[in-house]
């Protein structure tokens, strides 16, 4: 006869939370609690297979956003590079500082593009004018 071991405590428990992003759980995490779940499942009553692979498609529809994401933030930093590339030769204003004149450069200030006119760094999102 088997009998189902109950004998767990809170404290032989790993500890998960807290590794993921300020939004929720990350993919160690998530990985971690479904190891844990199979590691800890009653020996008598077995995670069902659909259970499981849900999880698994759980776990790759994760992976697959976070990289996106990734992909995204690239696609976008090299989008803004290139805008700011464009206006080099070419006139601008901007309503925010009040600066007008021609785009000299481009410098990157912490990763950014800024553009140089003449002796000022502009946000190339502060431009409001191009001729």
């Amino acid at each position: 006869m088997i009998t189902a071991a109950s004998n767990v405590n809170n404290a032989s428990q790993p500890q998960v939370f807290g590794q993921g992003t300020a939004d929720g759980l990350g993919q160690d995490a998530f990985l971690k609690l479904l190891v844990i779940q199979v590691q800890m499942q009653d020996p008598l009553e077995p995670m069902s297979a659909q259970e499981y692979i849900g999880q698994l498609a759980q776990f790759s529809a994760v992976e697959q956003l976070q990289t996106t994401n990734l992909q995204l933030a690239v696609l976008h930093h090299v989008q803004a590079v290139c805008q700011a590339l464009l206006l080099i030769g070419r006139t601008i204003a901007t309503t925010e500082d009040g600066v007008t004149g021609v785009v000299d450069g481009v410098t990157f200030v912490e990763g950014q593009p800024k553009l140089t006119v003449g002796e000022d760094e502009v946000d190339p999102g502060d431009v409001t004018q191009v001729w």
